[in-house]
């Protein structure tokens, strides 16, 4: 798919950057998008940024901006989404709630609006285990139940699954609201 524009979400990150280098290999034009924030090292992301050297452009910008968001969509002609960016942590979610409901709820409801607006083909959303909670079954399968997450992290990436799967049903499988 080379000539496609990818707008990767936290491009700072591990996955994000090892993410975007490939694609950039690829032939790709890669947009990424990301607040630098202090809960992992900056310097770290900073210098995963540099690495990537000038194949792509970079936005910092936080999920919960969304008018910058829109914004970004509006300008770079978006292909596809890897949403990758959250507020990450198990043990922070139960000292700063409200981190984890603006970044990974409204952040991505952010994210989702945007595609809605600016249709792309593909959004691919990265969840996380944490999703299976109590489930004692190993391994976990996709298939697998998970209505009992044990934290506000875990409970942000479910109810983003779930955002996720609505957006796809009203936007994909049923006439547009604007029809």
């Amino acid at each position: 798919m080379p000539n496609k524009t990818i707008l990767i979400t936290g491009i700072a990150g591990f996955i994000g950057f090892h993410a975007a280098r490939r694609f950039i290999r690829e032939g790709y034009r890669v947009i990424g998008l990301d607040e630098v924030n202090d809960y992992y090292d900056p310097t770290l992301k900073e210098a995963r940024l540099t690495e990537l050297g000038t194949d792509y452009t970079f936005y910092r910008v936080s999920l919960e901006e969304t008018a910058a968001v829109a914004r970004i969509f509006e300008q770079e002609s978006i292909d596809l989404v890897l949403h990758l960016a959250a507020q990450a942590g198990v043990r922070y979610s139960i000292d700063r709630p409200d981190v984890y409901m603006t970044s990974n709820i409204v952040g991505f409801l952010s994210i989702l609006e945007a595609c809605r607006h600016y249709p792309v083909e593909q959004l691919i959303y990265a969840s996380s285990s944490s999703v299976y909670g109590s489930n004692t079954k190993m391994p976990f399968a996709t298939t697998d139940a998970v209505d009992h997450p044990l934290s506000l992290y875990a409970a942000s990436k479910k109810a983003n699954e779930l955002m996720a799967h609505t957006y796809s049903c009203l936007l994909y499988t049923s006439p547009s609201p604007r029809d």
